[in-house]
């Protein structure tokens, strides 16, 4: 009868393993990835905040650029002008709120941020209410 000593059994299974990994072969792969030239733009609110009575009033939103680094852009209220400013109103039913808006920068590199200022000059206070424009914001690269 044969004794199996720990030290033999660590032999057998050593030829063994060596046994079955006789042959190896190998190949190489590429890991990749392509970053395309894109930007996004988000914007904030144009938010003069509650008011009473009209008088000069600024509101500051954030124009918020997210390109591939490096990708130069422009920024319009066009989107077929290169416009940087406005005069618009902001509505309730037939009653309005006058007010201009003005773009930080009109371009750049990209990522990064801006600004849109606004501005209401003193006027008639319209009646009571929540007034509200619309407005798109266009960025090309």
């Amino acid at each position: 009868m044969r004794v199996w000593t720990t030290a033999s059994v660590g032999m057998v299974l050593t030829a063994w393993a060596a046994a079955a990994h006789a042959a190896q072969t190998t190949d190489t792969y590429t890991t990749r990835i392509n970053i395309q030239t894109t930007c996004a733009i988000t914007v904030s609110d144009l938010d003069f905040g509650n008011v009473g009575v009209i008088s000069t009033h600024t509101a500051a939103a954030t124009v918020g650029i997210n390109c591939s680094l490096g990708t130069a852009y422009s920024l319009s209220f066009s989107n077929t002008l290169a416009v940087t400013n406005y005069t618009g109103a902001m509505t309730n039913g037939p009653n309005s709120v006058a007010y201009s808006a003005a773009l930080g920068s009109a371009g750049g590199i990209g990522p990064g941020t801006t600004s849109i200022m606004g501005l209401i000059l003193p006027q008639p206070t319209p009646p009571t209410g929540l007034y509200t424009d619309n407005r798109t914001v266009y960025m090309n690269y």
